[in-house]
């Protein structure tokens, strides 16, 4: 089983995200840009650049009423990690369709981010690394492999 999750993670394009934030503006979400720990709102009409990634969505009106957009560097051809540029996969391979129809984020992507804090989220790499097919178990290897000196995770890969 996995961990209880508090909140909803939508992960986009950050090309796409002028018209995420006026979708989400338009029904009523109040949206707030995350840089460093602070949070200050997300003016329309303000595109959003690195470093900020982040962005806080509330309604209360909704269930869940909190998610959060995750805005990545992703182009027509390739997803690039956002701490290293040089660190990309194909778009073909960056996500999948879900049983219940949703497109979810890769699995190695998905831990990729997660390496930054191995202890808080070991129970989430040890739920999802066996079940990676060796290519994805491959470029999550060589990505740890790029990112840290030395990476607690990957040696069981």
């Amino acid at each position: 089983a996995t961990r209880v999750h508090s909140d909803v993670d939508i992960a986009i394009a950050r090309r796409d995200q002028t018209e995420v934030r006026d979708y989400l503006m338009r029904r009523g979400w109040e949206l707030e840009k995350a840089v460093d720990g602070v949070l200050s709102p997300w003016e329309d009409g303000k595109t959003l650049a690195l470093p900020v990634h982040t962005v806080w969505c509330r309604n209360d009106a909704h269930d869940p009423g909190f998610v959060e957009l995750l805005l990545d560097e992703i182009d027509d051809e390739r997803f690039r990690f956002r701490r290293d540029r040089k660190i990309t996969l194909a778009r073909g391979r960056m996500s999948f369709v879900s049983s219940n129809g949703l497109p979810v984020l890769a699995p190695e992507i998905v831990l990729l981010y997660k390496s930054s804090r191995p202890e808080e989220y070991a129970a989430d790499f040890r739920n999802a690394a066996g079940s990676l097919p060796g290519e994805s178990r491959a470029w999550l290897r060589g990505a740890l492999d790029k990112v840290f000196a030395r990476h607690p995770w990957a040696d069981e890969l």
